[in-house]
């Protein structure tokens, strides 16, 4: 298991854990990684989001 799986994915993480990692310093490519950060920059971007946080503080 990848170590950003336990401790959670940061920047922070990324760059500690990453330049240690086998497969990233050999391809320089992380599928684990790539899933991640599409996720993380989809779910920011969201407006359905925004609403559902409005929704919850009940305005």
């Amino acid at each position: 298991m990848c170590l950003i799986e336990e401790l959670g994915y940061s920047e922070e993480n990324k760059k500690l854990y990453c330049q240690k990692c086998i497969i990233f310093v050999k391809t320089g490519k992380c599928e684990f990684l790539k899933y991640l950060e599409s996720n993380v920059s989809v779910d920011l971007n969201r407006d359905h989001i925004q609403e559902i946080m409005i929704d919850d503080c009940g305005y």
